[in-house]
């Protein structure tokens, strides 16, 4: 064979570029290479998909990861979408895990083995007291010098990043407030009693006070007091952050403290009156769930186990009334579902069900409620009221008589975030 005929001719840089869709090599090469090129293209990408990036390079994972390039992506996504819900074990400290990502037929990939909440040097359980925006607020006890100490962390389960927060004891309720549609930066606020020993300008009228903690200054400073008056009669054993605005409250109290923190005012917001004689009965039998989803809030209390009706209030952007936003209808649902039809102490016909949490979408026609029935997750739309099965759970206890429900104790909203802490 001749040399000849072993020569190839190089394609026009025209006909070489087309093969490349439309770039060439060179090309695309000289915009990797560009980072304010890279980080404009990079900042259009789903979160999901940068985690994944920072794994191409040490420049990829350093330009993903600068609080600035995540500040930015974060801000232009708000709100960002519920990728799933941390599920916590009514019996032992940990916590299972329904992703809300995927295809919707894979309903046995969904469901994360029952494992316990570690990230930090020690191993000792973490518990979840609540979800933000993305970030956690989390507590842990831990053992040092022949005595146990309470250590408090805000963690993004996203980047597996955390913060210990400064000591802090004397408290009553703790809550993390954080808004990247308005600052990089997150607070965590303490409601906090008066010591015995300490000694109150305004007499007794005055028993507790806010403290706030900010990511950017790193200190507990005392904002303002809490009268009496609008604290003695009330719970806080949960708090939700909506509208600018941390909300503590109880499963027995009709009210919620509510704290502004831009304007650093306090005042109280009613839960919705049910007009039920019953209702201000505090009952452990009652089902009551407060959370946000996409910026709205959200009420759903169940009094008669027996009532197929369900209610779902929205509060108002103003904070000044609730409504009826949607109603679950249950019976259908029990007709698809009949292990969730059981029966009280008294034999009567009740739903076993509880909210594990509210998703609100781009529209309220893909806006839906996901309940848990025995041994099962279950996506119930609030628009066309049709449900779909969205995963299985193992029974939780494994020498419980088979028509026992047991509900989680918690739910908290797993949202995908690039968030500094």
């Amino acid at each position: 064979m001749s040399s000849c005929s072993r020569a190839r001719t190089k394609a026009p840089r025209s006909a070489r570029s087309r093969r490349n869709g439309g770039f060439s090599s060179s090309s695309a090469t000289i915009v990797a290479d560009i980072d304010d090129v890279l980080i404009q293209i990079l900042s259009f990408l789903p979160i999901k998909t940068l985690l994944r990036f920072k794994r191409v390079s040490k420049r990829w994972l350093s330009l993903i990861t600068n609080p600035d390039f995540s500040n930015r992506v974060i801000k232009s996504n708000h709100p960002l979408p519920i990728s799933g819900f941390f599920l916590h074990s009514p019996r032992a400290i940990k916590y299972s895990f329904v992703s809300l990502d995927g295809d919707d037929d894979a309903t046995n990939q969904r469901v994360s083995p029952s494992l316990p909440l570690w990230f930090t040097d020690h191993q000792t359980d973490m518990i979840i007291m609540q979800s933000t925006n993305g970030l956690l607020l989390c507590k842990c006890s831990c053992a040092s010098s022949n005595q146990f100490n309470t250590n408090y962390y805000v963690y993004n389960p996203t980047t597996k990043q955390y913060t210990l927060l400064p000591p802090t004891t004397g408290h009553i309720a703790l809550s993390l407030a954080f808004d990247p549609s308005k600052s990089p930066h997150y607070k965590v606020f303490c409601l906090r009693g008066r010591s015995n020993n300490s000694v109150s300008s305004a007499s007794d009228s005055e028993l507790y006070h806010i403290e706030v903690y900010s990511s950017n200054e790193g200190l507990w400073r005392r904002v303002v007091p809490v009268s009496t008056s609008l604290s003695t009669l009330m719970e806080f054993s949960y708090s939700v952050f909506w509208n600018g605005a941390v909300h503590w409250y109880g499963l027995s109290s009709r009210d919620c403290l509510s704290f502004d923190i831009s304007k650093e005012e306090i005042k109280i917001l009613p839960l919705p009156d049910l007009d039920d004689e019953e209702a201000l009965l505090p009952d452990p039998r009652t089902l009551r769930f407060l959370d946000e989803s996409r910026g709205n809030l959200y009420y759903i209390e169940v009094n008669d186990q027996s009532s197929s009706d369900i209610p779902v209030y929205e509060m108002e952007r103003n904070s000044s009334s609730w409504s009826v936003k949607y109603n679950v209808y249950l019976e259908p649902l029990a007709a698809a579902f009949p292990e969730m039809i059981t029966e009280d102490y008294t034999n009567r016909q009740i739903y076993a069900f509880s909210v594990i949490g509210f998703v609100k979408e781009e529209t309220d026609a893909a806006s839906y409620i996901l309940l848990h029935i025995p041994n099962k997750a279950v996506k119930y739309n609030f628009i066309d009221k049709t449900f779909k099965k969205l995963c299985n759970f193992k029974p939780l206890v494994n020498d419980a008589p088979e028509e026992q429900f047991y509900r989680f104790q918690r739910t908290f909203q797993f949202i995908k975030s690039l968030a500094n802490v």
